[in-house]
């Protein structure tokens, strides 16, 4: 377990962490090519994607403690990451506020980068495919993964602003929306990317949602 301090809020970072990156950053890939260069896109991959992470908890983190909490700590794990506040109460406008600051902080963050590319030569971005690649990382990482995240189902961020703009009285119907964005989103998913792992985490959140309703009855 990596521990540290970021505006003096505690992180730690589980060896999962790593492992999911290195996955998704293309590592069997590189293990069947075999190449430096290879390896060294995975460890750009895993930096840019650390990066971005460890930004959109930070805006979690810090509009919860703007918003009243007294501590907070950041968690990234084999699931992605996330942000505590224990003992923190907020009101449903205020929580709304501290769960839709990750993806504004990860949308700050692609047009940052995306601004960097439009004013690089394209020569120079030849000249450092590894600089290259981390600046389209950023990029996609941004945009796509705020997309996927912004999407009505819990425990997403997306899902989260929808429970509490609903209300606590309705969980059930914020449930059921989650389970048919689920349905939709896994075709979507898979006749894009045709990854197993991707629907295995579709798999999870129609489960957790799937427990939520149940509940509910």
């Amino acid at each position: 377990m990596l521990t540290f301090n970021l505006f003096r809020i505690p992180v730690s970072v589980h060896w999962m962490f790593f492992l999911l990156t290195a996955f998704l950053g293309g590592l069997f890939g590189a293990l069947e090519v075999g190449t430096p260069e290879a390896f060294k896109g995975v460890l750009v991959f895993m930096i840019a994607a650390f990066i971005s992470i460890m930004v959109h908890e930070l805006g979690h983190a810090l509009t919860g403690l703007a918003m009243g909490a007294k501590f907070t700590q950041i968690h990234l794990g084999g699931m992605g990451g996330v942000a505590i506040f224990p003992g923190a109460s907020f009101t449903r406008p205020k929580s709304i506020l501290v769960t839709a600051a990750g993806p504004a902080a990860s949308i700050i963050l692609a047009l940052i980068f995306s601004a960097v590319a439009a004013n690089t030569e394209n020569q120079t971005l030849s000249n450092y495919p590894l600089r290259a690649q981390f600046i389209g990382t950023m990029v996609f990482i941004n945009i796509f993964w705020s997309a996927f995240n912004l999407c009505p189902i819990m425990p997403l961020d997306g899902g989260q602003i929808l429970r509490d703009t609903l209300g606590p009285k309705r969980i059930k119907v914020s449930s059921i929306i989650s389970l048919v964005f689920v349905a939709i989103l896994s075709v979507v998913i898979w006749n894009w990317t045709h990854s197993i792992y991707n629907i295995f985490i579709m798999f999870l959140l129609g489960m957790h949602n799937w427990q939520l309703l149940k509940e509910q009855r």
